[in-house]
């Protein structure tokens, strides 16, 4: 009797047949076809992301700025995120800015970004698959502000003696998002002001007191509700025009190549025949299956996800990549921030409101951060969205007001849904009724974060 545990044998060269039928030369083709879509889904779907924001961003300023162009102006945010927040994962640290332009046809930019010299701030500049290329921060060139030129792919030209640095684009499309560090609500008015001052001005208008976009041809992008995007086949027709647009690393030529054979690729067309369609659906499936199992799989420690060390980069880390921006659209690369997301306990049970919790930070064990860094934690339902509360505190952090530490100087934060007893307020995260999540972010990390010696202690269920 045939062991059927055991593996089939490969064929040696003259086994090999050329007398397959009709209907298992067509499998084969669908085998091969579903196992390149799989991956192809992969390395595409943060370029999904960043066009489905980009025709979101075009139609919102088209809506809010009906008479400007909508490339190049700022959406900006005046408060801080809350509960109609649609975006994953958001931050409840920072007043945010987005922005899209089209380099190839609006030309050169220059980035003015002015003197913030009392806090955290942070200019972010991302390729069309959401990856950072340049983060103009206290990091990376202090609190000094100033102007730098953003030019497209293989531009050659001269830049003006008042830039302070030339950013080559990786991709014509590309994002800026800002960031900048709020206290209170009561800094919204100094905020506001320092948010108009960081603009992108032509470089063709730079000198000049014209501040006007060049158009660009929206109309690929007059997309209506594609967040609601389900079919497989349409993602791959998105995905096929915008990384025709916004071509890949030239280390991925050989990818895409591959890719372009089952009609997935780069600037390719889907195959006609309803099998090969069907197996590219399936691929699709099988790599959704994929990010999710890396989402469930971890891996963890303490009950909080171990940041990837590759995470908001580019290369070929293709599922870390997509999972990534699942859950984090946008996130910064380690350097900048570092965000832990714990979806268990320390005993590696799911967290749930109908638990309660605690976590504490031993004294002198809070996140070691660089000068204007800053940590929070911060409370998601299961859907990684900000969650409705009694008290409307979506986050905890050092300057939280009435935050009370212990005698001996650690710090301890009750989780949970209902308003604990016999404890300050201030030390009090809200929980939802069901299955929730919580971040912990570290901006500006020492290298005791990014090399793994300091780790969040556990969450601790005390109910």
């Amino acid at each position: 009797m045939t062991n059927q545990t055991t593996p089939a044998e490969l064929p040696r060269i003259e086994d090999y047949r050329a007398d397959l039928t009709l209907e298992e030369i067509r499998a084969a083709q669908a085998a091969n076809t579903r196992s390149i879509a799989m991956q192809a889904y992969l390395h595409a779907f943060p370029a999904f992301l960043h066009m489905r924001q980009l025709t979101e961003f075009i139609q919102g300023r088209q809506y809010l700025a009906p008479h400007e162009n909508p490339l190049g102006g700022w959406f900006l945010m005046r408060k801080l995120a809350d509960t109609t927040t649609t975006t994953v994962s958001p931050n409840v640290d920072t007043l945010y800015g987005a922005t899209y332009v089209f380099l190839d046809q609006q030309g050169p930019m220059v980035l003015c970004v002015p003197p913030v010299p009392d806090r955290y701030y942070s200019v972010a500049i991302l390729d069309a698959y959401f990856n950072n290329f340049t983060i103009i921060s206290p990091r990376t060139f202090g609190n000094r502000g100033g102007n730098f030129l953003l030019v497209p792919p293989g531009w050659q030209g001269e830049a003006p003696e008042e830039i302070a640095s030339v950013i080559t684009a990786p991709t014509p499309i590309v994002n800026l998002f800002q960031r900048v560090f709020i206290r209170s609500e009561a800094e919204y008015e100094l905020l506001h002001g320092l948010q108009d001052a960081i603009r992108l001005i032509t470089l063709a208008q730079w000198g000049t007191s014209t501040v006007e976009f060049p158009p660009a041809d929206l109309s690929p992008y007059a997309i209506q509700g594609m967040r609601m995007t389900r079919d497989p086949l349409k993602f791959f027709e998105y995905t096929n025009f915008y990384t025709g647009v916004n071509p890949p690393p030239a280390e991925d030529a050989g990818l895409m190549a591959l890719f372009q054979t089952a009609g997935v690729g780069p600037g390719s067309k889907l195959p006609d025949e309803p099998h090969l369609r069907q197996a590219i659906v399936q691929g699709a499936t099988d790599a959704q299956a994929a990010i999710h199992a890396r989402i469930t799989s971890g891996p963890f420690r303490n009950g909080w996800t171990v940041p990837d060390p590759k995470i908001g980069t580019a290369g070929p880390h293709i599922l870390s990549r997509a999972t990534c921006q699942l859950t984090a659209l946008g996130a910064f690369p380690p350097a900048e921030a570092i965000y832990f997301f714990a979806m268990r306990d320390g005993e590696n049970r799911p967290l749930n409101g109908s638990r309660r919790y605690t976590l504490t930070f031993p004294a002198g064990q809070l996140p070691p951060l660089h000068p204007l860094g800053f940590w929070s934690l911060t409370m998601y339902n299961d859907a990684f969205l900000l969650v409705d509360n009694p008290i409307d505190r979506y986050i905890i952090r050092p300057d939280q007001p009435g935050l009370t530490y212990n005698p001996d100087g650690s710090l301890t934060i009750h989780i949970q849904a209902d308003k604990p007893t016999g404890v300050p307020e201030g030390n009090w995260l809200p929980a939802p009724a069901g299955a929730f999540s919580v971040a912990l972010r570290t901006y500006l990390p020492q290298e005791a974060i990014l090399d793994g010696s300091w780790f969040p202690p556990g969450l601790e269920k005390v109910y």
